[in-house]
C-alpha cells in the first residue's frame, strides 16, 4: 500500500510541476489533436514523453495507459489539467 500511494504521489508531483511551468512560462497546454496518433499533441503531452524517457515511475505510467486505454484512470486529460490549474 505505501509503495502505491509512493507511486502516485510521485506521478501527481510530475505533472502538477509541468502544469506549473507551462503557466509560469505563458505557454499552451494542448495541442490540435491530442490522440495518440497525433503528431502535434501540445506541449504538455510530449513533455510527459520527454520526462519519461528519464523517469521510469512515469515511463511505466504512460506505459499502462496506453496498453489499458479506458480502463484505467489517468491524469493527463484537459479537464484534469485545469483543475490543477
Amino acid at each position: 500500500m505505501d509503495k502505491e500511494r509512493k507511486k502516485w504521489r510521485a506521478i501527481l508531483r510530475i505533472i502538477i510541476d509541468v502544469i506549473l511551468f507551462l503557466s509560469k512560462q505563458n505557454l499552451y497546454f494542448r495541442g490540435h489533436r491530442e490522440s495518440s496518433d497525433s503528431k502535434k499533441q501540445g506541449i504538455f503531452l510530449e513533455s510527459m514523453k520527454l520526462i519519461a524517457k528519464y523517469n521510469h515511475v512515469m515511463n511505466e505510467y504512460l506505459s499502462d495507459i496506453q496498453v489499458s486505454k479506458k480502463h484505467m484512470p489517468t491524469y493527463l486529460p484537459p479537464t484534469i489539467q485545469n483543475q490543477l490549474i
